[in-house]
């Protein structure tokens, strides 16, 4: 499972003030609110979503894929704890996301027809306007890095590497010369991609070394360095040329152990804590309580919003 980092802010719809808030606690108490009927009505494509607390600063984000599961969802006893004990019941059911939260970033993995990351935005929005909370929007935004050909030559294991040249490259057009390929022959040309497939496991660095060596800077649009350091367990994905998103890999595993390797991930990922001392320094950002929403990090706020909900089913 692949798991996207994403910094995150809030939005002050009035004057555009950008402000980063760490809502873990908020998510937290939503998770423990006790109220089926309001749960039951964040609606994607006809499907129900649920967010459900899992352990520390790991979430579940689920979306119901089985009518099933639907139907036993939408009973009045049901809590959300029994939702995620029949999602335990079955690994295969494939529609759970992981998401580890954090002050200002998040990370975010999804299983087979779980619930994508813009849906989560999506939830956490339509959550703060069914709480009354319209003048604030939640916003993500992917975090990127791009290496330098020092770093990713640095790393001591190199598998697949791609790279792609525009046909004005001169590495392109000696290549093109030695064809006798002319310019005719190449109008409808825009560049040539080159990748270096290595056997099964095999480190093809020295290759990768000697040919980034002699393609020069100019005219490359795009390169992705496969590699590993001694501190890495999985091979991560250096972009030299052009920006890709910060990210994991973690082994689908049995639900119990994916949050402990979430944490592990998060901590071991040093070009992510690089990164995220960038982000939290921007200008633009302010680092702020929103009170409005810290009003729903505390579960006295969410009894009070079932008491109106179960006064309003009163008077209906």
């Amino acid at each position: 499972m692949k798991v996207n980092y994403f910094g995150y802010y809030f939005k002050n719809t009035s004057n555009e003030k950008k402000i980063l808030f760490d809502f873990r606690e908020f998510l937290k108490a939503y998770s423990r609110f006790d109220s089926t009927t309001f749960k039951n009505s964040f609606i994607h494509q006809d499907e129900h979503l649920y967010l459900l607390h899992q352990t520390d600063d790991v979430f579940l984000f689920v979306i119901t894929r089985s009518q099933e599961i639907i139907r036993k969802i939408n009973t009045n006893d049901l809590s959300i704890g029994e939702v995620k004990s029949l999602l335990d019941e079955d690994e295969q059911l494939g529609f759970a996301s992981y998401i580890i939260v954090q002050e200002s970033f998040f990370g975010f993995g999804s299983t087979l027809l779980a619930p994508k990351f813009d849906v989560f935005g999506n939830y956490i929005n339509n959550l703060l306007e069914a709480l009354g909370i319209a003048d604030w929007k939640f916003v993500q935004q992917p975090l990127l890095y791009q290496a330098t050909k020092a770093e990713a030559l640095s790393m001591p294991f190199i598998g697949r590497t791609t790279i792609a040249l525009d046909k004005e490259n001169s590495f392109v057009q000696d290549m093109l010369a030695s064809i006798s390929a002319n310019t005719e022959d190449t109008m409808e040309l825009e560049g040539i991609e080159i990748i270096i497939k290595p056997i099964k496991r095999q480190n093809v660095k020295k290759t990768v070394q000697k040919l980034l060596n002699s393609i020069p800077d100019e005219g490359i649009d795009k390169m992705i360095v496969k590699a590993r350091n001694e501190s890495l367990s999985a091979m991560t994905e250096l972009y030299v040329v052009g920006q890709g998103a910060i990210s994991d890999n973690v082994n689908k595993i049995d639900d119990s152990k994916i949050a402990n390797k979430l944490k592990e991930k998060v901590l071991k990922n040093s070009i992510l804590s690089t990164k995220i001392t960038e982000y939290v320094s921007n200008e633009d950002l302010e680092k702020k309580v929103i009170d409005n929403i810290l009003r729903y990090s505390n579960d006295s706020a969410w009894s009070s919003l079932l008491s109106n909900l179960q006064s309003s089913d009163l008077v209906k």
